[in-house]
């Protein structure tokens, strides 16, 4: 199946959930939930099954609250990472999937696990603190920079999870509550990032770091990511978390440097640059 992502909220007699169709990641994401007693989960999860199956999709994933997941569990999801201080800084959010392809469910990194261990025992002062290298400043984006985030994106990635090499659906994102930073040289783009924001829960995604090559190993993702929680914890955020590529040193070692825990691994989760790839989930609670 092709075609652009699509919401669908649904209905059944003990839930309601909204939900997130992605033909090009052959994923369900399940935003948001309710179940009105235990036995919605089982309900749930057979009309989510069913759904997907018939789009062509195989993976279903989504975020619940400790509450509901034994009862998630039950229905044959796996728990593949937490966050805690998710909700508000207080409670933890489990993150559960359920495959519906052998393939799908098969780690494309087996080295991934073994990559954040070497990583986070080989943390120095050098790694962990990085100054803006020189001549470069750095700008929170603006409606006039949709053009330039989405080229620069379209630079430094083949395939990504979301269409993030269009200008509109930046700029979509951007009403919507995601802020972008940007790092400039010469007045010229040369890396970015983003924070997707959840008010009400007081958490936010670190997402979207993107450098042009020539630019690597400078520590502009490490600058760009002060910057961002450093905002964040102005305007009272309690949980900031990401989903970093495992196949991505660099972008580990940023997280670790800064703090971050490492809380699990989501397997074969989105198309990024080619391919279905594993991603490393790290968290902090400020």
């Amino acid at each position: 199946m092709s075609g652009p992502d699509c919401w669908e909220t649904i209905a059944g007699k003990d839930f309601d959930c909204r939900i997130l169709l992605s033909p090009f990641n052959r994923r369900l994401t399940v935003d948001t939930f309710n179940l009105f007693q235990a036995r919605g989960a089982e309900e749930m999860m057979k009309v989510l099954i069913e759904k997907a199956l018939a789009k062509g999709l195989d993976k279903i994933w989504l975020k619940s609250i400790a509450k509901w997941g034994k009862d998630l569990l039950a229905t044959g999801m796996k728990l593949e990472a937490s966050i805690p201080g998710f909700y508000k800084g207080k409670e933890e959010a489990l993150v559960l999937a359920r495959f519906l392809s052998n393939r799908r469910k098969t780690p494309s990194n087996s080295k991934g696990i073994t990559l954040v261990e070497i990583i986070s025992s080989n943390l120095t002062p050098e790694t962990t603190k990085r100054d803006l290298p020189a001549g470069v400043s750095l700008k929170w984006a603006q409606q006039e920079h949709c053009q330039d985030l989405a080229g620069l994106f379209s630079k430094v990635f083949s395939t990504y999870p979301f269409p993030v090499f269009d200008p509109d659906y930046i700029r979509r994102t951007m009403n919507n509550g995601t802020s972008y930073i940007m790092a400039w040289h010469n007045n010229k783009l040369v890396a970015a990032s983003a924070t997707e924001l959840k008010r009400e829960e007081k958490n936010a995604e670190m997402t979207d770091f993107a450098t042009l090559p020539m630019w690597r190993g400078q520590g502009l993702a490490n600058c760009l990511l002060d910057q961002m929680e450093s905002r964040l914890k102005y305007k009272g955020y309690r949980c900031l978390y990401t989903i970093a590529r495992s196949s991505s040193i660099g972008m580990n070692k940023v997280f670790a440097g800064a703090g971050y825990s490492f809380n699990g691994v989501l397997i074969n989760n989105c198309n990024i640059s080619g391919d279905f790839e594993d991603m490393h989930v790290w968290s902090k609670i400020l």
